[in-house]
């Protein structure tokens, strides 16, 4: 357990119990004839953990049903936040990747939040330690925006959540009004890679990689194109109430891309009026949740300086990923104020607005962001 005196799990990814439970939550005829690709990772699915699972951890499985998805087990899920220290646990479902089919994506979405709200949103044994995610698909706006409005007054749920794979970047007008949705609720965004479980895009702008290590190491990048499309397209600069949080990695490779941005834009500027500050300065509108896989092996001072570590940095375990992991593993050489400030205080002042506008503000104390 950790010795802080409250940690915020901001990515706990919970599963359904077996591959087929979704249909239940769905209208005709997707209930019954129409088929979803399986929930676990077909494409560069990871080589390491316990069989058959090597992308998930097999301990997460409910102790009664062997053959449960890792993930679905509500008791293990709260004795993970309890072996953290963690007060309040952030439930980011999977729905399976994008899909060809838009309508199926929808649905999808819509059965996710039905089931999320009525099972691990409801549930005693969880005790109101979780809070949800709005699910929508960015390919369907109209959609997405009747998913958020349904939710919108909710007070269990915190975040509406899109998927790191997209046919465009998020900061194009076709998406604006999902943003806009979101912001009006103050419900930040997060972006999670939510792929390999069908055809889905390409996951690198070069084409399809060979194995996981280069899939894997490749990942994040996306994310990247993302970002900067928030900021050049303006979005930020016509939602001040939006933040953005990427769910999958980008930290280690923000810095670089920003001053690789930054570089052009004194040149470029006249192409994009509508962004009066230099990129840099809208970091402030994003959050990053940590990875096991990003960061330097040993504490580096500088890194964390450069990197703006402390502040812009979120604590999330990722459970039950074969990467998930626990606030002792958070980069070396964050110490006193600023781990404080990754494990739970940056978290806190992200969905404070949120909370705020629900009534919820018992769950975040109200000094989390005084000194911020």
């Amino acid at each position: 357990m950790t010795e802080n005196a409250l940690v915020i799990d901001t990515c706990i990814t919970p599963f359904w119990r077996t591959e087929l439970e979704p249909h239940s939550w769905m209208p005709e005829p997707w209930a019954s004839k129409r088929h979803l690709p399986g929930i676990l990772r077909q494409m560069y699915s990871a080589p390491t953990g316990i069989a058959p699972y090597g992308e998930y951890r097999d301990a997460a499985r409910p102790a009664d049903d062997a053959a449960a998805l890792p993930g679905s087990s509500i008791e293990k899920v709260v004795a993970k936040l309890d072996a953290d220290g963690a007060r309040l646990g952030v439930l980011v479902p999977l729905t399976r990747g994008p899909q060809p089919d838009q309508d199926m994506s929808t649905v999808l979405c819509a059965a996710t939040n039905d089931w999320l709200a009525q099972t691990w949103l409801g549930d005693e044994a969880a005790a109101g330690r979780f809070l949800g995610t709005i699910r929508v698909n960015p390919g369907d706006p109209t959609a997405a925006v009747a998913e958020i409005e349904r939710w919108g007054d909710d007070p269990r749920f915190v975040q509406v959540g899109v998927p790191l794979e997209a046919q465009r970047p998020y900061g194009q007008r076709n998406y604006f009004p999902i943003w806009e949705a979101a912001a009006r609720h103050r419900l930040p965004v997060v972006v999670h890679a939510d792929g390999g479980a069908t055809a889905g895009f390409k996951p690198t702008i070069a084409g399809y990689p060979h194995k996981h290590i280069d899939y894997a190491s490749q990942e994040s990048v996306s994310g990247l194109y993302h970002l900067a499309s928030f900021i050049l397209e303006g979005t930020l600069e016509r939602l001040p109430d939006l933040r953005v949080v990427f769910g999958d990695g980008v930290h280690d490779l923000l810095m670089p891309f920003i001053w690789r941005m930054d570089a052009d834009f004194a040149i470029s500027r006249h192409e994009v009026p509508w962004v009066p500050k230099e990129t840099v300065e809208y970091l402030d509108r994003f959050r990053f949740r940590t990875s096991r896989l990003e960061g330097p092996e040993e504490a580096n001072p500088a890194w964390l300086r450069l990197s703006r570590a402390a502040e812009l940095l979120v604590y999330g375990s990722n459970y039950p990923h074969w990467t998930s992991g626990s606030p002792n593993e958070l980069p070396l050489g964050l110490e006193g104020e600023a781990r404080e400030r990754v494990l739970w205080r940056n978290a806190a002042d992200l969905i404070r607005p949120r909370l705020e506008r629900v009534g919820r503000t018992e769950l975040v104390p109200a000094a989390a962001g005084a000194d911020s």
